[in-house]
């Protein structure tokens, strides 16, 4: 009797081991398992070999695996867009205003940008860049301190959609608390005069960037047009130096877009803070006085800047001029219309409703989005992604691609970047991370 009880005990004990020992043959599977299905994200093959070699990078894998999921297959190019932080480092919406009286808070029937199209493009920093036409450059200081105050008056009757910033720490702020934030540039280093302190006074009033030259050159440099079209030797003068050192010392922005390439050069070795060049293309891609070489990229690179893509189709495509045709909304204005009076409070769905709407209208002939992404793909490829960021140039007398037909098109940028298989950090950085990481480096 004694025996058989212990017969029972032994064939318990052994029953107990079995389960236990199929238990952690299962969990050991799984891991097996779970080990192949990251190797074979990583690309690699499902092999024993393979997984062996790889369970200790099993960290790395799963960040190669998110890298190929997210920039593929599992990315909402709208969700992604409407989240990240979309910076516009260039818009002469503000001649506007001065020429034909444009209203920001309305939807203005001749300009390519006010605040319901900012709102629609998801726009969250803008630098509104004071141009000065050439009937103005005799009093060039007097008129960009009226166009300021233009600026400050459509953020006074505009206080709950739009709020000017002058520091790194306000942008965050005004953007956590979902207006508009704005920044102030200028255009022509005519602003400046023959006076070195009106530079600190253009600062006190909001101005982060100043353009040396615009096509016209100036007492501080020679322009990329008169280098160009009229042979005018020479880069920046001796005042134009002391116009950097200033600069540089009241933590503003050197503007190189519209600089002679010698004036380039002589920037390059005066500046001690990164610069940026706010709407400027690539030459390579397009020989354009008004773009960069690619040793201009590599030394904006090298000196820690940014640049910003312009939109004006001259300086996208060689063959803009021959191939111009008339844009998306240009044709079907009625019918886009009428999908932002239908869907306008939901972006999400007036996006997909409008792309739709393109896609079947098949849009073609002129110059494409396409060739916005050229310029900023060319950018990183040559330098780096953290480098190359959006100057539209909207306003600015600029012919956009056809799909870009003005801001609430931004979104386009956003799906064209997600379907070349750029990450969502890499978009981010490309809508504004990389502006913002220079302004906060300058200015504060």
């Amino acid at each position: 009797m004694l025996v058989k009880k212990y017969r029972i005990l032994s064939l318990g004990v052994i029953l107990i081991l079995l389960v236990f020992l199929f238990n952690n043959r299962i969990f050991l599977k799984e891991e097996e398992n779970d080990n192949a299905l990251i190797v074979n994200y990583a690309g690699f093959e499902n092999t024993d070999k393979n997984i062996s070699a790889n369970v200790n990078e099993k960290n790395n894998l799963n960040k190669s695996s998110v890298i190929k999921k997210d920039s593929i297959k599992e990315v909402n190019y709208l969700t992604l867009h409407y989240d990240a932080l979309l910076v516009d480092t260039h818009n002469d919406f503000i001649w506007k205003v001065f020429d034909k009286g444009a209203v920001f808070g309305q939807r203005n029937s001749f300009t390519q940008s006010d605040l319901p199209r900012f709102k629609a493009g998801g726009l969250d920093v803008q630098v509104f860049a004071v141009w000065i036409p050439m009937n103005k450059i005799s009093r060039s200081f007097s008129f960009v301190m009226s166009q300021i105050e233009r600026l400050k008056n459509i953020e006074s009757e505009n206080s709950s959609d739009i709020e000017f910033a002058k520091n790194y720490d306000d942008i965050i702020r005004i953007t956590d608390s979902k207006k508009i934030c704005g920044l102030i540039g200028i255009e022509g280093g005519t602003a400046v005069e023959k006076n070195l302190d009106n530079i600190n006074t253009f600062f006190e009033n909001g101005v982060r960037y100043i353009g040396l030259t615009w096509n016209n050159s100036n007492g501080i440099s020679t322009s990329a047009r008169d280098e160009t079209e009229r042979g005018k030797l020479g880069g920046l003068t001796e005042f134009g130096i002391q116009v950097i050192k200033r600069m540089n010392e009241v933590g503003m922005l050197v503007d190189v877009s519209h600089l002679s390439e010698a004036g380039f050069w002589d920037v390059i070795d005066n500046t001690t803070s990164p610069v940026i060049a706010s709407h400027s293309n690539c030459y390579s891609l397009n020989p354009h006085f008004r773009n960069l070489t690619d040793e201009q990229i590599k030394a904006v690179a090298k000196n820690g800047g940014y640049i910003g893509v312009n939109f004006y189709d001259k300086f996208l495509d060689k063959d803009a001029d021959l191939n111009r045709t008339l844009n998306a909304y240009e044709k079907y204005s009625s019918e886009l219309n009428e999908l932002n009076e239908k869907y306008g409070d939901d972006l999400l769905k007036y996006n997909e409703e409008r792309d739709k709407f393109l896609s079947d209208k098949k849009i073609s002939g002129g110059t494409s989005i396409e060739k916005v992404i050229e310029h900023i793909d060319y950018i990183k490829n040559l330098v780096g992604i953290d480098y190359v960021g959006i100057g539209s140039d909207f306003d600015g007398g600029i012919t956009p691609p056809n799909e870009l037909y003005d801001a609430s098109t931004y979104p386009l940028i956003t799906k064209r970047l997600v379907e070349k298989g750029y990450t969502s950090e890499e978009i981010k950085k490309v809508l504004g991370g990389n502006f913002l990481r220079v302004f906060k480096i300058v200015c504060g």
